[in-house]
């Protein structure tokens, strides 16, 4: 049976790590050190609280990796769209820890990409090329995904799978993140790679969606003290979404994993080891909380709106320049497909169209309707950079001020990343 191991964090980080690779011989067993760079991969989506990995782990696998004689360490991401790496790593510390333990960060948002062809995709995917190079057509090089223990919104789970999302360039992810392609491209871009090796930080789990807002975080964060490791990354996503309240039939993109023989998704074919499933009873919600503004008018389309694309990403945008950001209402929010004339009757302020459903039916009738008034439209699916910044700026928020660094050190750091070829779109800084 496949081997998957819930450690109990309370004697302490390198406890928990010794714990998880136990069953397969220790560390050096599990991943066998051939003279090549052990790559880790942390969720590293954004810089605000409770949406990346916990430092503290990545701290303590650094120092368990050298303490057993791991030399070439890197620790790699490419952070959500709208943001760049660069100033992930240095607002969340990774970039710090790294530099503690002689690992090389690698920012897979910038430098030259190389291109791949995904299971049922025509058009190619680019990808960082050094990821091409050293994880796809990996040779004594090994690979350990380190996710956070997170519900999504758009995903119902965020886990080892998910995290390969961060593999191609923020451009090359816009399109395929609606209802219909979202989990076959997460199961696709698992197929191209698997880690050797997952662990699931578990010190807290997220709930409502992967991005909450820090002003609510006393709404959606559960301790749990726990990390979540085995050597089949679909078989440890299992028990982590069980561990959060879910089934494998409840999340699309580890049933279709199942389902292409990528790993074991049978539960009752998982041998759990150390705290007990019994423990976790809850189900933590995958929603969004829905604390909008309440004078932001949200109008959604009749016949669809994907909460894997257009209504998912704008709602998440809206919550937290809401709620983190003070964000100002008197504006309108569109996204969806199928809209009845009187839906567009008296809509406050300027207004964003989000989506190429809602941007083709309605821009030119906008327009016409209300030529007196700003009309954004952002026309693909997952433009986080685009929807970000024209809701920054309908809100009254400054981009800079959601940088919780001195903006001239943002500036910087945008500037380095630029210089190393950054491929990441970001919105000016001053909007």
């Amino acid at each position: 049976m496949t081997t998957v191991v819930i450690a109990d964090t309370a004697h302490g980080l390198q406890e928990a790590l010794e714990e998880i690779f136990a069953p397969f011989g220790g560390v050096r067993k599990a991943l066998p050190d051939r003279g090549g760079t052990l790559y880790i991969k942390p969720n590293g989506i954004h810089f605000t609280p409770h949406t990346h990995t916990d430092p503290r782990v990545l701290d303590a696998l650094l120092a368990y990796l050298r303490d057993h004689g791991y030399r070439r360490l890197a620790v790699m991401e490419s952070c959500t769209g709208g943001n760049f790496t660069r100033l992930v790593f240095k607002v969340t510390g990774y970039d710090r820890i790294c530099r503690r333990y002689g690992a090389k960060p690698i920012y897979l948002d910038e430098g030259p990409t190389a291109e791949v062809i995904l299971e049922g995709e025509e058009t190619p995917v680019r990808i960082s090329r050094l990821l091409y190079e050293e994880i796809v057509h990996r040779r004594d090089n090994l690979y350990l995904s380190l996710p956070k223990l997170k519900t999504h919104s758009m995903a119902t789970v965020t886990l080892g799978v998910k995290n390969q999302q961060a593999f191609p360039i923020d451009g090359d992810r816009i399109d395929r993140h609606t209802q219909d392609t979202l989990h076959r491209r997460l199961a696709a871009l698992y197929r191209l790679t698997r880690p050797d090796f997952c662990i699931i930080e578990g010190l807290t789990a997220t709930a409502h969606g992967h991005f909450p807002p820090t002003a609510l975080l006393d709404e959606c964060l559960v301790q749990m003290d726990i990390l979540i490791g085995g050597a089949d990354t679909l078989a440890v996503d299992v028990v982590g979404a069980r561990v959060l309240g879910y089934a494998l039939e409840e999340v699309e993109h580890l049933r279709l994993c199942a389902e292409w023989g990528l790993g074991e998704g049978d539960l009752s074919r998982i041998q759990v080891k150390g705290v007990p499933l019994e423990r976790f009873t809850y189900r933590l919600p995958y929603t969004l909380l829905g604390r909008f503004h309440p004078e932001v008018r949200i109008v959604q389309g009749r016949e669809r709106a994907c909460v894997e694309g257009c209504k998912g990403n704008s709602e998440c945008i809206l919550e937290m320049l809401t709620n983190d950001y003070n964000g100002r209402g008197g504006w309108t929010l569109i996204f969806g497909k199928g809209f009845a004339p009187e839906d567009l009757e008296d809509l406050p302020g300027d207004i964003l169209v989000v989506g190429p459903c809602a941007v083709g039916e309605l821009e030119e009738r906008l327009r016409t309707h209300y030529p007196d008034r700003r009309i954004y439209t952002v026309p693909s699916h997952n433009d986080l950079m685009l929807n970000t910044r024209y809701q920054a700026r309908l809100a009254g928020v400054t981009p800079v001020r959601m940088v919780p660094l001195n903006p001239l050190i943002s500036a910087l750091t945008l500037l380095q990343a630029r210089l190393h070829r950054l491929n990441a779109r970001v919105p000016p800084l001053l909007g």
